[in-house]
C-alpha cells in the first residue's frame, strides 16, 4: 500500500470512529444512574370515612403523586358506595394478602369477579361505566388500595374495560434479600399481563431485615409503608409513612431496619395538563365535564342495579 493510499484509509478509519464514539457517550450518559432524593415525608393514620370505612387518603391535590389521584389504604366491612360511574380515568383495586375477606367486584359492562387477598382489578373507566365494590362478607374486614390513575387528554375516552389478576397471576420476583409483587408494570424483565393506558409501576415489597432494594424510577416516585422499618435517603419509613421523591433522578434505594419493611413502591411520569374534578369524574376541561355530565345523565355509561345477593 502507498502513501497516499495508507493516510486516506486511516482518514476513513477515523472518521468512521467519531460518530461510534460520540453514540457510546450518549448511551453511557443516558445510562448513568442518579439516586432521587426525598422531597417530603408525612406520617399519616386511618380515619374513619364512612361507617364501615377507614382510610389513609393520599390525592393527587394535596400531595405530588400525578398521574397517581388517589392511593388510598382501606379496612372496610360492610358495603358503602352502592353502584358509581367514573370516567376519564382508570380505578385499581389492590386486595392486601393479609385480607380477611375478598371484594365483590361488578360493572355496567357484566363483569362479576371476587377480588382476593393477594388479587387486583382495574376499571379502566375512559369514556365511562360503573362499578360496585364490597367485601363479600359483611362484617369480615378487607384490606386493600384504591387507586385512581389518571388519563392523558388524549385517552380520557377510551373505551371502558376490565382487567383482573387472581392472586397467583401476580408476578413475584423472590430473592434472599426481597420479594417484589409487581401489581402492575415492569420489574426486572418480569412483567403484568395486563396494561393500562397509563404507564406506572406499582409495586408491593417485602424487604427482608438489614437488607435493601435499589428500583428504576420514572420522574414521580413515592413509597409508602405497611409495617416494619425502614428507610431511603436518610428518612425513616414505618407504617402509613409517606415519602415522595425529587423529579431528578432515575434510582430509588430502599434499606430494612432489624424488622424488615413491607411499603408500596409507586412510579410514573406525570402528564402535566390541566385536571378537572368533578366527583367520580376526572377530566382535563371544563367543557369535557359538562359534557361527561350530560352523557351520564342521558345513561350513556350504562346502568347497574343494587346488588341484591
Amino acid at each position: 500500500m502507498n502513501r497516499r493510499n495508507f493516510v486516506l484509509k486511516s482518514l476513513l478509519t477515523v472518521g468512521s470512529l467519531i460518530p461510534l464514539r460520540k453514540t457510546f457517550l450518549s448511551t453511557t450518559s443516558y445510562q448513568k444512574t442518579m439516586n432521587k432524593k426525598i422531597s417530603k415525608k408525612h406520617d399519616l393514620k386511618f380515619k374513619q370515612a364512612f361507617p364501615g370505612l377507614m382510610g389513609v387518603d393520599i390525592m393527587a391535590h394535596a400531595y405530588p403523586i400525578e398521574p397517581f389521584l388517589v392511593f388510598t389504604e382501606f379496612r372496610m366491612t360492610r358495603p358503602v358506595f352502592g353502584p358509581h360511574p367514573h370516567a376519564g380515568i382508570s380505578v385499581m383495586t389492590y386486595m392486601l394478602p393479609d385480607s380477611k375477606e375478598s371484594f365483590i367486584n361488578r360493572d355496567s359492562q357484566g363483569d362479576f369477579s371476587y377480588i382476593e387477598p393477594g388479587g387486583m382489578h382495574i376499571m379502566q373507566a375512559g369514556s365511562g361505566m360503573h362499578h360496585d365494590e364490597f367485601p363479600k362478607v359483611t362484617g369480615n374486614e378487607s384490606h386493600g388500595f384504591q387507586i385512581w390513575i389518571n388519563h392523558a387528554d388524549k385517552n380520557r375516552f377510551v373505551e371502558p374495560k376490565s382487567m383482573h389478576a387472581s392472586a397467583h397471576e401476580v408476578p413475584e420476583k423472590i430473592t434472599d434479600d426481597y420479594k417484589v409483587r409487581i401489581v402492575h408494570g415492569e420489574f426486572e424483565e418480569m412483567t403484568t399481563h395486563y396494561k393500562m393506558v397509563t404507564a406506572v409501576n406499582l409495586f408491593h415489597i417485602f424487604l427482608k431485615p438489614n437488607k435493601s432494594i435499589s428500583l428504576d424510577a420514572m420522574p414521580m416516585a413515592f413509597v409508602y409503608g405497611l409495617n416494619g422499618k425502614g428507610q431511603s435517603e436518610g428518612e425513616t419509613i414505618q407504617a402509613q409513612t409517606l415519602v415522595h421523591y425529587s423529579l431528578e433522578g432515575n434510582k430509588v434505594t430502599i434499606n430494612a431496619s432489624d424488622e424488615g419493611l413491607e411499603c408500596m413502591f409507586a412510579t410514573g411520569t406525570p402528564h402535566n395538563e390541566p385536571i378537572t374534578y368533578g366527583g367520580p369524574f376526572v377530566m382535563t376541561t371544563a367543557e369535557q365535564m359538562a359534557e361527561t355530565q350530560r352523557r351520564f345523565s342521558r345513561g350513556e355509561m350504562g346502568k347497574l342495579e343494587p346488588y341484591k345477593g
